[in-house]
């Protein structure tokens, strides 16, 4: 699905690097070499594969002012015409958001699985040495993270995992069981990591729906 979106949201930025390559020329011609400069400019971003959703989005904000700023100075062709440009910008920048969106949910649901991988390591080496209350404990908290990933990722629940994790590293290390404690933090930083993830993914989940309702 990600592959998918991705090759969907390149297609739609090459569209708008054609159109803009196009625009820009007509500016040239009409004398308007400035306009046409930026134009070009956006061209350059959108063929240089390293521009973000935000970085589109910017530049379909300024098309659409330089369309009203034309059609203002009476060059209602022009204005036309980057006027359909603007719309290809924020077509592909709402693709473009989307993508990165899904691509931050998946770091989520990776740094997740590695918490869980984390978590078994730490209940398993206690189990062995006869820890089992402790091992019981940590089992919990990696039952959690697995449940928190069953189907959509559920925030609140990886977020009171989280939570046990750091109460279950600290718990280990007053047993002065430090290095599986050690193991906990990094349970822990993988936990947070997926949280940051996730909260991305939601802002640019969001901003992709407000280019989608500005269209």
């Amino acid at each position: 699905e990600l592959m998918g979106a991705a090759g969907g949201a390149a297609e739609q930025e090459a569209e708008a690097a054609h159109a803009a390559c196009e625009v820009s020329l007509k500016l040239e011609k009409a004398g308007l070499v400035e306009e046409a400069a930026h134009v070009k400019e956006w061209q350059t971003m959108l063929e240089g594969h390293h521009e973000s959703g935000a970085d589109i989005e910017h530049a379909a904000g300024e098309a659409h002012e330089l369309a009203d700023k034309l059609r203002a100075e009476g060059k209602v062709k022009e204005a036309d015409e980057v006027e359909k440009l603007a719309v290809l910008l924020d077509a592909a920048a709402k693709s473009k958001l989307e993508v990165e969106g899904k691509q931050k949910d998946k770091e989520a649901k990776d740094d997740m699985k590695a918490a869980a991988a984390t978590g078994h390591e730490v209940a398993d080496k206690l189990r062995e040495e006869g820890n089992e209350e402790l091992a019981d404990m940590v089992d919990s908290v990696v039952e959690e993270v697995e449940h928190a990933l069953a189907g959509e990722m559920d925030i609140e629940e990886t977020e009171h995992a989280l939570s046990d994790a750091k109460a279950a590293a600290a718990k280990l290390r007053s047993e002065g069981k430090e290095e599986e404690a050690a193991k906990m933090d990094e349970m822990v930083a993988k936990l947070e990591e997926a949280v940051h993830a996730h909260h991305e993914a939601d802002d640019l989940k969001h901003e992709a729906e407000l280019m989608g309702a500005a269209g």
